[in-house]
């Protein structure tokens, strides 16, 4: 990495994951979104740096953590401020409700971890995906990891939101088996309204890299009343078969979970901080005839899509 770059901090190592792309596969995501979802799969990325995680239901209020931490309250918590992520109370902790978010590995770290199971990569056809947060805001950290899995025959994937310079992906692609990239909403305000962005810079990256000739996989995150009208996904047809000239290996159609509920749970150790209540309680996953209805919209276009149906 150069010096300008800050190092990337992991916050979770998925094993034999076979969701984020072909095969089994090991998958790396690191801290940092420039995308505030409303509907975040993992409200734990979001921030950069470091966090201090408290799990109330693991506490069982015995104080240890106060012992060492004299800032703590009487609620177990702390202002922001006064953290200086020492991690004493996590070591006190004797129920495991306190722990650090955040690590750093080292690209060679990363890539030995992965090849360790890189027998199953050669008998699936996986291999290693970096996702987040958004990897790709760590360009240089990225391509050390791609250049090490080329050198190891481990495939490669970035799973991506796509809302960063195009020199990025204009490094890390020659390096890139694959491309898992976002697709969220067509209509630019409401974009920046569920968001936080618009997709200007998300759509012209998406097109550049097709033109490049990149192997892509557009991925459509079907939202209940936000991303998953018919109307949405005859805008997105529209820009694959216009735009990108329908130069994607496919299009997958995502249904709606309530997976990451539990995330919001748990909260920060500081007063105010965490990620405090599920934001979207009202919604439930698509049925199977919604499914079908917006897949058929796509390949009744002549793109290829698939989606996940139960």
């Amino acid at each position: 990495m150069t010096s300008m770059e800050r190092a990337p901090l992991c916050f979770d190592i998925k094993k034999y994951a076979v969701h984020d792309g072909p095969g089994i596969r090991t998958t790396l995501f690191l801290k940092g979104c420039p995308l505030a979802c409303k509907w975040c799969q993992n409200p734990e990325s979001i921030e950069i740096g470091q966090l201090m995680c408290y799990h109330s239901h693991k506490c069982v209020c015995c104080g240890a953590c106060r012992a060492v931490c004299p800032s703590l309250g009487d609620d177990f918590l702390l202002p922001r401020e006064a953290c200086d992520l020492c991690g004493k109370c996590a070591t006190a902790c004797h129920t495991g409700a306190r722990h650090f978010i955040g690590r750093e590995l080292s690209p060679r770290q990363v890539v030995d971890e992965a090849a360790k199971d890189i027998l199953f990569y050669q008998n699936s056809g996986g291999g290693l995906t970096l996702s987040g947060g958004e990897c790709m805001l760590y360009p240089d950290y990225v391509l050390q990891v791609l250049q090490l899995c080329k050198e190891r025959g481990i495939h490669a994937v970035i799973d991506t939101c796509g809302h960063v310079p195009w020199r990025s992906f204009a490094r890390v692609l020659p390096y890139t088996d694959l491309f898992l990239y976002d697709i969220k909403k067509m209509d630019n305000k409401k974009h920046r309204d569920y968001t936080g962005v618009g997709n200007a810079l998300i759509l012209d990256n998406l097109a550049r890299l097709c033109e490049a000739g990149a192997s892509v996989i557009t991925r459509i995150p079907l939202i209940p009343g936000y991303t998953d009208s018919t109307e949405d996904m005859e805008a997105i047809g529209q820009f694959i078969v216009q735009k990108l000239q329908n130069r994607i290996v496919r299009a997958e159609l995502l249904p709606y979970n309530r997976l990451a509920e539990s995330k919001y749970v748990n909260s920060t150790t500081y007063r105010g901080g965490g990620t405090g209540v599920y934001p979207m309680p009202e919604l439930f996953p698509q049925s199977r005839e919604q499914m079908e209805t917006l897949q058929s919209i796509l390949t009744g276009m002549g793109i290829k899509a698939f989606a996940e149906i139960a």
